[in-house]
């Protein structure tokens, strides 16, 4: 029963947060207004019209805005290449210390900010933000469809979008995709398949798993830069069989087999032919692939 009852609270504060500081933003179906820089540069919301807009308002100095940076980190790289616009406004007052944060954590979208404190700035009193991270979602008109301090609702709100085709307009539609393997996924599982050659000391050893490899897909749809992201593996050096071994000898042999099975995967990457190179905004760019391959035993 406690559990229950702390699950429950849980729930009522996660929901409560948007009902506490949410209250006064921009109601759906609200055309927004346009941003200023420091330069009093206009960057007009008309500018993404086809697209849905994601406005996240931070600063770096707000430790609820650091903690929903991961998060937002996974939605850009998710979504960034389905058509969505991704748009940090600061209320940091410092330039020198925004962009030590940008560089810091690497942020792939763009951030303006008046360099006003949040009271004082124009942006902050347009968009009624009186608490940060506040996140708006617009839709390809402009409009609010979401506006809150919760990360979760706008990853729903997003996922809603795709599922109904909704996050670029019509017209916009195939102008932005992820890299893909020719002929599909079925292709690509079709090529490992037939290419992976497992380790026979792996095989031995009774090691299996998978590793995560990165790479580039390039603007002719070669890749480059492959690397080890991360692996998963397990082994049965505690059968029977191995008992004869030490736990020193065990350990040196998962690890001849794991640098096996790296170096394969490794192997059959650079095999691969050549990717349909990624769209974005209907240009052909470079971006990183992360690509799962499994080892099973038999």
């Amino acid at each position: 029963m406690i559990a229950v009852l702390t699950g429950i609270a849980g729930t009522m504060m996660a929901q409560g947060l948007d009902e506490k500081y949410a209250t006064d933003l921009l109601p759906v179906g609200t055309k927004v207004p346009d941003l200023i820089d420091p330069n009093d540069s206009i960057h007009h919301i008309d500018d993404f019209r086809g697209r849905c807009v994601v406005l996240d308002f931070f600063a770096t100095w707000c430790s609820d805005c650091r903690k929903d940076l991961p998060e937002m980190k996974k939605l850009y790289m998710q979504y960034d290449m389905e058509g969505v616009e991704f748009l940090g406004v600061s209320f940091d007052t410092d330039f020198s210390v925004l962009q030590n944060f940008m560089d810091k954590e690497k942020l792939p979208w763009r951030v303006i900010s008046d360099l006003k404190k949040m009271k004082e700035s124009k942006m902050a009193k347009d968009y009624h933000i009186k608490w940060i991270p506040t996140m708006y979602l617009l839709d390809t008109e402009g409009r609010v469809l979401l506006a809150t301090v919760e990360i979760d609702k706008l990853k729903a709100k997003l996922a809603e979008l795709k599922k109904a085709n909704q996050l670029v307009a019509p017209e916009l539609a195939g102008q932005d995709h992820a890299p893909q393997y020719p002929g599909g996924v079925q292709e690509l599982i079709r090529f490992l398949s037939n290419n992976i050659k497992y380790p026979v000391l792996a095989e031995k050893y009774g090691v299996e798993g998978r590793v995560l490899v990165n790479f580039f897909v390039e603007t002719n749809g070669t890749v480059s830069g492959m690397k080890v992201l991360k692996t998963e593996f397990k082994d049965r050096l505690s059968d029977k069989k191995f008992s004869k071994y030490s736990e020193t000898d065990k350990l040196s042999m998962r690890e001849k087999a794991e640098e096996l099975l790296k170096e394969e995967a490794l192997r059959v990457v650079k095999k691969m032919e050549n990717w349909e190179p990624a769209l974005r905004r209907g240009e052909k760019v470079r971006v990183r692939y992360t690509l799962p391959i499994s080892f099973k035993l038999r």
